[in-house]
């Protein structure tokens, strides 16, 4: 009897097993070393993975200067099952933030607009970080917003950068724009004639419909609902505009707006107190979908949250419709049910993205991709001496 396996189903095998597996049989043999860092082959992996139970990748800080990295089952084996991911991000007085999640690999980048972006897979235990831009505005004012996605047109991961300049008179002045496309491992300027939105440092973004997409607000506006959504095409490489749900005016005092994603649609949550909470510490969200992408009219209020802490925060949702909430502790709420129910994990400053193991960047160039042992002058420690 032959020990022989045909290519196609070792491939058949080996594509339906987990990350960590992978990388161990990698020292098998040359043969399958190289068919495992095969492009082909971790394009296969990914597309089975991708079928399999999605996971919640989870930021937070547990005690001061002390960030945490976990992953979870986004099932009902969530609760309690965490795994811990090693942090190469150990950056003492900095704190880092998941810019986004895209089959497997994650965007981060400091708190407070600064300019460093690294990309990570925390299955391969392995980072990029990407290199300075050619910025000519040295101003310790000047900061920055992320965002992060893939573009199935040329099968590329791209990350945009905005950089403002803050200017007491002037509120926030656009200052460039760049894009870095993981193919080159370079950025390049983004021309746009006519981008007069202003994106808080502070607002996450979220990946969705081939777009990245933050809340901005535009000061033309500035006397009326000046609040909007702008869409990046990593495809095309244009902005949009995108329209809020039409609010209706109840008295409150409107408190703050946020995209997220609820299954693959493109979400909004509306966090207002005032008049329709219990009491001024309280507050209301309220969670709109919108059914039809690009169509404003398909926004949907698809439930309220009543009566949460206002210092509280809506984070995403989970599979099954669950919401996540930051109370300084991870809470997942029931919306059909109203139950509450305590993950057990307890800190502040929580970032949830959804998250799949893979191998992207496992054929990556070493001396570009760094293993999380490797010391390197742009690591994330020797950033953060830059920044100090």
């Amino acid at each position: 009897m032959s020990d022989y396996i045909p290519d196609e189903v070792l491939i058949e095998i080996l594509a339906r097993l987990p990350v960590k597996s992978l990388l161990q049989f990698r020292s098998v043999c040359k043969s399958w070393n190289s068919l495992i860092a095969n492009p082909s082959f971790i394009t296969t992996h990914l597309n089975q993975t991708k079928s399999n139970t999605q996971l919640l990748i989870i930021k937070y800080t547990h005690v001061p200067n002390q960030e945490r990295f976990i992953s979870c089952s986004d099932d009902e084996t969530c609760c309690g099952n965490f795994v811990e991911l090693e942090n190469p991000f150990h950056s003492p007085g900095i704190s880092f933030k998941i810019v986004g999640s895209c089959n497997g690999l994650l965007c981060i980048s400091p708190h407070y607009g600064s300019e460093f972006a690294f990309l990570w897979n925390p299955s391969i235990r392995r980072f990029l970080t990407l290199p300075e831009s050619g910025y000519s505005v040295t101003d310790s004012d000047l900061q920055f917003v992320f965002g992060f996605g893939f573009d199935r047109i040329s099968n590329d991961y791209k990350v945009v950068k905005i950089g403002y300049l803050n200017e007491k008179t002037r509120g926030s002045v656009l200052c460039k724009m760049e894009l870095y496309a993981l193919s080159t491992l370079s950025w390049r300027p983004i021309c746009v004639v006519d981008f007069r939105f202003e994106l808080s440092i502070n607002t996450w973004s979220v990946f969705v419909n081939g777009a990245v997409h933050w809340v901005a607000f535009d000061p033309a506006k500035e006397h009326g609902f000046g609040i909007l959504i702008v869409a990046f095409d990593m495809g095309n490489e244009v902005f949009r505009e995108i329209s809020l749900p039409n609010y209706q005016p109840d008295g409150r005092l409107h408190t703050s707006t946020a995209v997220a994603v609820l299954g693959e649609s493109l979400a909004v949550i509306d966090c207002a107190s005032g008049l329709v909470a219990p009491s001024p510490l309280m507050c209301n969200f309220h969670i709109w979908v919108m059914e039809e992408y690009g169509v404003i009219e398909s926004w949907t209020k698809r439930y309220t949250i009543i009566g949460q802490n206002v210092f509280s925060k809506v984070l995403g949702f989970r599979k099954n419709g669950d919401v996540l909430i930051d109370d300084d502790e991870l809470l997942s709420y029931d919306p059909q049910s109203h139950q509450i129910k305590n993950l057990g994990v307890y800190g502040n400053s929580f970032n949830v993205y959804t998250y799949m193991e893979s191998l992207v960047a496992l054929d990556g160039a070493d001396g570009v991709w760094e293993s999380h042992e490797q010391v390197h002058p742009n690591s994330p420690d020797a950033i953060a001496n830059k920044e100090a």
